[in-house]
Formats: structure tokens, sequence, C-alpha cells
């Protein structure tokens, strides 16, 4: 017998589904950041596979993480979240590059460790704050 509450369990399921879909993103569009730093600086190929993977977590995290139906309103919310992290992520790479000399495996590396967590948190703020029987599966 287990204490969990059906709101912890649906949590980690959460969890659970943002780390398989962030998981794929991340390692797609790490592997994509790291080859487009041999011609490209850092932040320009930051905002190739930031975009890449915009558009494939904008149209997974509200459907397949968390159960909720997409919008084009829920859809702007989510982008604009995400370009707020972006900016963070823009952040980190000049902190970087400024005081130390890390090679691209690192940049990105450390870029994404502290994206990834702000990116659950903007994906549960806007599509987890709904009771679940107010969500819908996704519009086709």
């Amino acid at each position: 017998m287990t204490d969990r509450t059906p709101a912890e369990g649906r949590h980690w399921g959460q969890l659970l589904r943002f780390a398989l879909v962030g998981g794929t993103n991340t390692a797609v569009t790490l592997a994509l950041f790291v080859l487009l730093q041999r011609w490209l600086s850092a932040p320009v190929a930051y905002t190739i596979v930031f975009a890449l993977g915009l558009a494939y977590t904008t149209a997974l995290t509200a459907t397949v993480v968390f159960g909720s139906r997409l919008s084009w309103r829920s859809a702007a919310l989510f982008a604009g979240g995400y370009l707020a992290v972006y900016g963070i992520g823009l952040l980190v790479i000049r902190l970087l590059t400024t005081f130390w000399d890390p090679s691209s495996l690192v940049t990105a590396t450390v870029t994404v460790v502290v994206t990834a967590p702000l990116n659950f948190l903007v994906g549960r703020l806007l599509f987890d704050d709904r009771p679940a029987a107010t969500q819908a599966p996704a519009a086709g």
C-alpha cells in the first residue's frame, strides 16, 4: 500500500512525461547545438536549436505531459514563457563565455541544466492550473 495521493501520482506522471518529451528534445537539440557551434557562434546556434525545440515542446507539453488542451492562446503563452527562459539561457551562455572558456559541450550542458527545470515550471503553471476534470484532449 502507498501513502501517495492521486495528485502526487499525477504530478509524478507529469514529471516522467516531461522527462521523456524533454529528454528527446534535449538529446536532439544538444547534439545539434554542439554540431552547429562548429560553424556558428554559440548564441546563433542556441537560437536555432531553441526555435526547433520550442515548436516540438509546444506541441507536446500541453497534450502529452499535462493532458491539457492546446489552444492558440495557451500556445502563445507557453511560447512567451519559453522565450523568457531563452533569455535566461543566453545570459548563462554570456556568463560562461565571459568568465571562462568552456567547450561547446560544457556550454550546451550547463545551459540545459539551468533552462530545463524552468521550462517544466512554465508548462506546469500554464497547463496544470486547471482541475483535471476540465482538461480535454487536444483538438486536431
